[in-house]
C-alpha cells in the first residue's frame, strides 16, 4: 500500500472513492452521497485538478495495488486565514480502521502542509463522532466545542527542515591546563 497525492488523471478514482466514503460513513461528513451523485463530471474534474496541483489544496489517497483506493484525506487552505488548512474528507475503509493507515494519511497531510507554509491544521467533527475526536486527539490535536456541539480540533504544523535554514554554532571553551569546570 502507498499514499500519494491525486493526479489530474484521477477523476474517476477520486469520484468513486469519495462516493464510497459518503455512502459508508454519512454521519461523518457535511456533504451527502445524494448531493455528490448530482455533481457534474466538470465539477469532479475541477476539484480533482485543484487538489492535484498547486500549494493551496491537496488530496491524498491510500492505494493498494490489488484492492484499489482505500482511503483519502484532503487539506484546503482557508480563504479567511491563509496560514490555516481545513482537513476535509478524512476517511479510510472500515477494514483498515484501528491500524496505522489513518495516521499515515495524516502524516502525509502534515508533511505537505509544512512544505506549503501552513501553520495550523484544523478539523471539524460532527456531534457524536467520538471515535474521530479520540483519533485526532491521540494524534496531538486540541479540541474545542462550538455551541451547536460541533468539535473543532487544531494542531500546529512543524515547518520542514531546510538545510539552509539553520546554523550550528559551536563555542570552544579554553581553560588553562589543570583548570576545573
Amino acid at each position: 500500500m502507498n499514499i500519494r497525492r491525486l493526479t489530474t488523471d484521477d477523476r474517476p478514482l477520486y469520484r468513486a472513492l469519495r462516493l464510497e466514503s459518503l455512502q459508508e460513513s454519512p454521519e461523518a461528513f457535511a456533504s451527502t452521497y445524494a448531493d455528490a451523485l448530482l455533481r457534474t463530471d466538470e465539477s469532479w474534474e475541477s476539484q480533482t485538478h485543484s487538489s492535484a496541483t498547486g500549494p493551496d489544496r491537496a488530496t491524498f489517497i491510500l492505494v493498494d495495488s490489488t484492492q484499489g483506493a482505500l482511503g483519502l484525506a484532503a487539506l484546503y487552505r482557508s480563504e479567511i486565514h491563509p496560514e490555516t488548512g481545513d482537513l476535509l474528507q478524512m476517511w479510510v475503509s472500515p477494514a483498515l480502521r484501528g491500524n496505522h493507515w489513518a495516521s499515515t494519511l495524516l502524516e502525509e497531510i502534515f508533511r505537505w502542509a509544512g512544505a506549503n507554509e501552513f501553520s495550523v491544521v484544523q478539523a471539524e467533527v460532527t456531534p457524536g463522532n467520538l471515535r474521530a475526536i479520540r483519533f485526532y486527539e491521540k494524534y496531538g490535536f486540541v479540541s474545542s466545542e462550538r455551541p451547536d456541539g460541533t468539535t473543532i480540533l487544531t494542531k500546529h504544523v512543524d515547518p520542514p527542515f531546510s538545510r539552509g535554514s539553520a546554523s550550528l554554532i559551536c563555542f570552544a571553551e579554553s581553560k588553562p591546563p589543570g583548570a576545573h569546570r
